[in-house]
């Protein structure tokens, strides 16, 4: 939280988000706490952020979260993870809200497994885009950040969908 404080006040980063949620700490106590340890998201641009990684100020060095590509040529190689405006907006929104309807999912392999792309209509979360699945028996929408985290949003009324094209989900 020292390192989302200090970059909230960098002139070049636009937002900072550390997702949270409640956690049980005793038998009689809940804590409002990272939901994903040694994570937090920057909106900036990625020269700005690596002369902010390059000052030497912190304790822990910043880390990048990396994936692997393949190049029109064949070729793999290393990328810095980028999340669209969008899904990272839908993200944010859904994982912000500290309700027993948004649940974080620690089985990433099953929340970026393709499913139908869906938008919902009504409700607190009206317009967030996800991908459905079935959890715990219940329908419901999974945002996912590939490789990073997932957030769900549980009990999800069937008339509140609307399935949309593949194509839409790379545009927003």
């Amino acid at each position: 939280m020292h390192l989302k404080d200090y970059l909230d006040n960098e002139e070049a980063v636009t937002q900072t988000f550390v997702p949270m949620e409640f956690r049980r700490v005793s038998e009689t106590a809940m804590d409002f706490v990272p939901a994903i340890s040694n994570l937090i998201f920057v909106r900036i641009a990625l020269e700005d952020l690596r002369v902010i990684k390059a000052n030497k100020q912190f304790y822990e060095p910043l880390r990048y979260i990396m994936r692997t590509v393949t190049d029109a040529e064949g070729r793999r190689q290393s990328e810095v993870v980028h999340v669209a405006d969008g899904k990272m907006d839908d993200f944010i929104r859904v994982s912000s809200k500290a309700s027993d309807q948004v649940v974080f999912l620690n089985n990433l392999d099953f929340a970026c497994r393709p499913s139908a792309l869906v938008q919902i209509t009504e409700g607190p979360f009206a317009g967030v885009k996800g991908r459905i699945k079935s959890f715990k028996k219940h329908l419901c929408v999974v945002i996912p950040i590939e490789d990073v985290a997932a957030v769900a949003i549980t009990h999800v009324p069937k008339k509140h969908l609307v399935y949309l094209p593949d194509e839409a989900a790379e545009e927003k």
